[in-house]
């Protein structure tokens, strides 16, 4: 295990030293709020030029399957986990992504990727969900293994005929990401992340502004790479977005979710509606302050297989303000209602680690509930670094007890279009029972 590791850091070095060659047309940006180290660049994934021109069309369907691109993905991380009443963790682990896409032929494409995760010590940390570790510790969620994280077929049209329909169509191992990722996301901070045995389709029906998203889920491939739990679903993820002007998008959904016997607590009917929304924006972007607004409302009910009858409702609100090369600010509030204390909102396929605090304390919500009150500061620092800190209260629903506080940091740096590295911390005081949690990341990214 160990000479694998060391061989996959030699390469990662090698790799990092040499990427700026391979990078002329990718642009990539260092996320502030740390839920993911580097958002996709504008041409997705840097094709290696000795495969094809990535901008010529394939000749036959033998052209399309041999000039695809080649993805790669790779993130070293050091994480130092300690919390009330076991011992502190700590984690080296680097994960490595390789997958192949072919070209588009009459609209037809493919794609496959693998997913490996790599300690030189699994015994300085504790993943309860495989059993990897040492029980004592404090948790990581980053178990190693391999496994295939994306598999699917495709057919795109940007317009169907003259009618102006969009329809993209995709059957497989797939990512989903929508909206904030409150409900529906993929959880790109953990190593493995979450993707979703499905058929979905997007369109815009031939309407300005509109998009449509539905997809059936049979199936989860949860963070816990192959060895965790992934449940078997029957699922289905409707979202209707639609921009009536910069101001207001108006974004109406349905999720049921039904997990079958494999996690019936997480079996509901979420039906809500979002509305954001950007203000003093100018089209040429020459203004200096921009500002812009999240407010959702969801209803939450049980469904399928879920021994418990209840209702609870979640509220979400947030507004920012953003100055142009100096920073922004921030204050939001999320309400996360209990039915009588029996059991609070739930997104068991949403990504928690950014909302409810860096520490993950809350990735499920307690059956009293959990409301959160949170202010935030980021900034453009010197050298290109990118900051942020955000501070949250924490109390319940039912009783409104004090839970805890919590400090999240965090500075981003892009050193190459395609390389960058973070620091992250979390450090929350616990209260009324909770345990003080602190947490402390270090990483570096290679993607393209």
């Amino acid at each position: 295990m160990l000479s694998n590791f060391a061989r996959r850091i030699m390469t990662f070095a090698i790799l990092s030293g040499g990427a700026c060659a391979l990078a002329q047309d990718v642009v990539a940006v260092p996320d502030p709020v740390g839920t993911e180290v580097a958002k996709p660049p504008v041409a997705e994934r840097l094709p290696l030029g000795w495969l094809s021109d990535p901008k010529r069309p394939p000749e036959d369907l033998l052209d399309a399957l041999v000039s695809g691109k080649i993805h790669l993905d790779n993130n070293l991380r050091f994480e130092y986990a300690d919390t009330t009443g076991r011992r502190s963790s700590s984690a080296v682990t680097n994960r490595f992504r390789l997958g192949y896409e072919t070209k588009a032929f009459h609209g037809f494409s493919g794609f496959i990727e693998m997913e490996n995760v790599s300690t030189p010590d699994v015994d300085g940390y504790w993943v309860p969900a495989t059993g990897d570790g040492s029980a004592s510790r404090t948790v990581v969620a980053d178990p190693p293994g391999t496994e295939v994280n994306r598999a699917w077929a495709r057919f795109k049209a940007e317009s169907l005929g003259e009618s102006g329909v969009s329809l993209d169509l995709k059957a497989g191992r797939q990512r989903i990401k929508l909206d904030d990722d409150r409900f529906i996301g993929n959880v790109g901070w953990r190593q493995f992340e979450q993707t979703f045995d499905a058929a979905s389709v997007r369109s815009n029906l031939g309407v300005d502004g509109l998009g449509v998203f539905y997809a059936y889920v049979w199936g989860v491939q949860r963070i816990f790479g192959p060895d965790g739990q992934n449940p078997e679903s029957n699922s289905h993820l409707l979202n209707v977005s639609y921009r009536i002007a910069p101001e207001l998008s108006v974004t109406p959904f349905v999720y049921w979710l039904d997990f079958r016997d494999d996690e019936p607590l997480n079996s509901s009917r979420n039906i809500g509606v979002r509305f954001t929304g950007d203000l003093w924006k100018q089209a040429n972007g020459q203004s200096d302050y921009h500002a812009d607004y999240e407010l959702t409302y969801a209803h939450q009910a049980d469904a399928g297989s879920n021994p418990i009858d209840y209702d609870a409702h979640f509220i979400a609100a947030q507004f920012r303000v953003t100055r142009r090369d100096l920073g922004h600010v921030l204050a939001g509030f999320q309400y996360l209602g209990s039915d009588e204390g029996n059991i609070g909102f739930r997104f068991p396929l949403g990504t928690n680690h950014a909302f409810q605090g860096f520490a993950d304390n809350f990735l499920v919500t307690p059956a009293a509930g959990l409301q959160n009150l949170y202010l935030g500061i980021g900034a453009d620092l010197p050298w290109g670094i990118k900051g942020a800190i955000t501070y949250h209260k924490f109390w319940s629903d039912e009783g409104g007890i004090d839970l805890g506080d919590e400090l999240d940091l965090v500075a981003s740096k892009q050193f190459t279009p395609i390389w960058s590295a973070l620091v992250k911390g979390a450090f929350y005081d616990g209260k009324s029972g909770q345990p003080d949690t602190a947490r402390l990341w270090v990483q570096t990214t290679l993607r393209f």
